[in-house]
């Protein structure tokens, strides 16, 4: 089973999300989690059970105490630690063309979605 962790502070795209990306995978299991603070307690929580970990992080960028930018940092200073690669696709309604490009050359990024989500959103 596949399992996937929403980062986003907004409980209405939270749902939204996870609503879209199931309705996209089947056998999928959504872990949410209100903030980048709280993600990356879990991943340090969990580093020593691989099976807890998320193959896949969804992540806002506009969040409060930590952005997605900065989450971002934490998670390339930690991933030595992580017994596997956590890929993000970041979901977001910005368009800035600085954002874009920041986000673009992050190892971790694979994907830029633009909000809002619809059913083609993840058919990749």
């Amino acid at each position: 089973m596949e399992k996937v962790m929403i980062v986003d502070d907004n409980p209405i795209d939270q749902r939204i999300t996870s609503h879209v990306y199931k309705s996209s995978r089947q056998n999928t299991e959504v872990i949410v989690m209100e903030g980048a603070i709280q993600a990356l307690d879990y991943l340090k929580k969990h580093k020593d059970q691989p099976e807890h970990l998320p193959s896949l992080i969804l992540l806002d960028l506009d969040m409060p105490e930590m952005n997605g930018y900065d989450f971002l940092q934490q998670l390339k200073d930690y991933a030595a630690d992580l017994p596997k690669v956590c890929p993000v696709i970041v979901v977001t309604g910005s368009e800035i063309a600085s954002d874009i490009e920041k986000m673009k050359a992050d190892p971790h990024v694979i994907k830029l979605i633009p909000k809002p989500l619809n059913k083609l959103s993840f058919a990749f």
